[in-house]
């Protein structure tokens, strides 16, 4: 008789090659709970996460411990802990793109008085990890470190989408394509139109795609091969750009990213 020439199916806490499944069903209660602005009672997390109580419980009573997550006494809802908290700024701290960006966010800042993002692609999604407040009194608030937003609305996630490979480019325009405001445009004929024109000047301008009369500009910071692997982004209320300042801060932040993109 021939043996089977099938693995057993690797049960919890048994790795796959070098993949250990308790490990990776833990990282996936972390990221329910993050995306969960209240946090998720065991119920909520279980069935999300499609695994027993049992199982949730075991985990989440390990990442309690080992001080992860907090647990609310009162409603039972799990959250992120402080101490996450410190190991996210810790890895902004070690991230080499922030390291060799910092310096000139800290500077366009001061040059416009608005808020500068840095964005990095995680994937198919824009994810802010650095924000420079600037001193204007009115300010926006939507993105902060930590958020994410699809590549194809505002002025960083285009950038970088429009300075991202064809192929790349034609699979996301093949997807769901979110609708954030109603000036998102989804249409994967007049966004590549948009690449080519961001292609052509060197910068990206989000009027309204993102947030509601905000407007912000962003360039991408390209690796050795001319890809994109990051984008910095500055913006403000509408009021505050009119086109000449959006051509020169275009412009200005074009010309930064060049030489940012020489330093990877």
């Amino acid at each position: 008789m021939k043996k089977s020439s099938q693995k057993p199916e690797a049960k919890a806490g048994e790795p796959v090659g070098e993949v250990n499944l308790s490990v990776r069903k833990a990282m996936r209660i972390l990221r329910l709970i993050s995306a969960a602005d209240s946090g998720l009672n065991l119920k909520q997390i279980a069935a999300a996460a499609e695994e027993s109580t049992t199982v949730c419980h075991r985990l989440l009573h390990t990442l309690v411990h080992e001080q992860m997550l907090d647990k609310d006494t009162d409603t039972g809802r799990y959250r992120l802990s402080s101490s996450v908290v410190q190991m996210a700024r810790s890895a902004q701290n070690q991230n080499p793109i922030s390291k060799r960006t910092a310096h000139f966010l800290a500077e366009i800042t001061r040059e416009t008085e608005d808020v500068a993002l840095l964005y990095v692609r995680d994937g198919d999604i824009a994810l802010c990890i650095d924000r420079v407040e600037g001193v204007y009194p009115i300010t926006t608030t939507g993105t902060q470190i930590g958020t994410r937003w699809p590549l194809h609305c505002g002025a960083g996630p285009f950038a970088m989408l429009a300075n991202s490979n064809d192929a790349f480019i034609e699979r996301y325009l093949r997807g769901s394509l979110t609708q954030v405001t109603p000036k998102t445009v989804t249409d994967p004929t007049v966004i590549m139109r948009q690449i080519r024109k961001v292609r052509t000047q060197g910068y990206a301008v989000s009027d309204g795609d993102l947030f509601d009369h905000v407007v912000a500009v962003g360039a991408a910071i390209l690796s050795p091969s001319g890809e994109a692997i990051a984008a910095i982004s500055v913006g403000a209320i509408k009021s505050r750009y009119d086109q000449n300042r959006i051509k020169k801060l275009g412009e200005r932040l074009r010309d930064a990213v060049q030489g940012l993109s020489r330093a990877f």
